[in-house]
């Protein structure tokens, strides 16, 4: 199975994008940390190209128990890049956000994702009994 991130814009609040099955039964948006390159310009940790997704139990930084998801291995000169759910670009240290809508004007604030909780877990549902998966990113 492969699934396609397509990044849509790059700026302070995130780097944005879809995350797409290759038989469009699973879609919805994403949200990267946005860290600057130079001028305005913000790119993400993973770059464009091919990556194996692997299910595991991790623990996100600050958590007390485990959860199960998915690690994008082999991403050049970082470990531990994972999908996982949260609203903001200060949620991520890297890893993609799962939502399914991006609010432009949230409480004045940067731009977020909506109802990321609920994304991962179909997310999670829609990967039953898959232990792997390739995702392209571009």
């Amino acid at each position: 199975m492969t699934l396609t991130l397509k990044r849509s814009s790059r700026e302070h609040s995130g780097v944005f994008g879809t995350l797409i099955s290759e038989d469009e039964a699973f879609s919805c948006v994403t949200l990267e940390h946005a860290y600057p390159v130079f001028d305005n310009n913000f790119t993400s940790k993973i770059p464009a190209g091919q990556y194996t997704c692997v299910r595991g139990l991790h623990r996100l930084e600050g958590m007390t128990y485990s959860f199960e998801t998915f690690e994008i291995t082999c991403v050049p000169g970082h470990t531990d890049i994972l999908f996982h759910w949260g609203n903001f670009n200060t949620d991520s240290a890297g890893c993609v956000l799962l939502g399914s809508n991006v609010i432009v004007e949230s409480y004045n604030g940067p731009k977020m994702i909506t109802n990321s909780k609920e994304t991962f877990q179909k997310f999670i549902s829609f990967l039953n009994g898959i232990d792997q998966f390739n995702l392209t990113v571009s």
